[in-house]
């Protein structure tokens, strides 16, 4: 079966199916499973090979966040993990990158996934333990625009939120981190439509990849007039958005305002 006939079958993107392919990605127990059943697999090789997926002796360092990890997000942190840059808008909140522990453990403290107080601060472990990918000699490039709400939306108490707007002054300092903010003066604009994430790879023969994440699911797009949309979004975006300085400018402002 070609790629793009298995990945039709499971509605996967090719891409995924392509990186499983070439073992470039881990491969969940339940992707395998999935996968055998496309391929008419006989009951015993599905279990074998299902059992030696389970038993993965080099799995990703997120899977020992199982318990408070949705299923369709880890094939978005195993992307991330290879990705070289990501260009984001982020309309609700701020990109989980760039949260303090604190702040994400309000916003996962309301998660239908993280309804128990540990779950919710496992679940802020584990963007803490994303945030490693900002640091280090090959520090992955993000390039975020930001919405006013975001940033002016009360996520628990005040010191959480003056936490929050520093951690995101300190962050945008370095030299692999773009932060822009889109004013609700700027009107309408690309991305009323919601937030979304273009990942993009050091190697070329890796097609860049549209994110968009759902409450209960996600979807990836890598068509190339799908990816060349969200790319120009993202110009677009960042064309109307505060420049990174006055950026930073505004949100200390922001930071000042709640410290009175």
């Amino acid at each position: 079966m070609s790629l793009e006939a298995v990945a039709g079958e499971l509605g996967w993107s090719t891409s995924k199916v392509s990186r499983i392919e070439l073992a470039k990605i881990a491969v969940t127990p339940a992707d395998v499973r999935a996968l055998l059943g496309v391929l008419d697999a006989l009951s015993d090789e599905v279990e074998t090979l299902v059992s030696l997926a389970s038993e993965d002796r080099q799995p990703g360092w997120w899977r020992q966040y199982a318990e408070v990890l949705p299923p369709w997000f880890e094939g978005y942190l195993s992307l991330e993990s290879e990705a070289s840059q990501l260009l984001a808008y982020e309309s609700e909140v701020v990109p989980g990158l760039l949260q303090t522990e604190e702040y994400a453990a309000e916003i996962l403290r309301h998660s239908p996934y993280t309804q128990l107080p540990d779950e919710a601060a496992r679940a802020a472990e584990l963007r803490r333990a994303r945030q490693v990918r900002l640091l280090g000699q090959d520090p992955i490039h993000l390039d975020v625009v930001i919405n006013e709400g975001a940033l002016r939306r009360a996520i628990g108490s005040r010191e959480v939120m003056c936490g929050q707007l520093r951690r995101l002054v300190e962050t945008a300092e370095l030299s692999n981190v773009a932060v822009q903010v889109l004013l609700f003066a700027a009107g309408a604009h690309p991305g009323v439509d919601g937030s979304f994430t273009v990942l993009e790879f050091a190697d070329s023969s890796n097609p860049r990849i549209v994110y968009l994440d759902r409450m209960t699911n996600s979807e990836y797009l890598d068509g190339l007039r799908d990816v060349a949309a969200y790319r120009h979004a993202h110009d677009q975006l960042r064309a109307a958005a505060l420049s990174p300085s006055e950026s930073r400018q505004m949100i200390s402002g922001l930071s000042r305002e709640l410290m009175k």
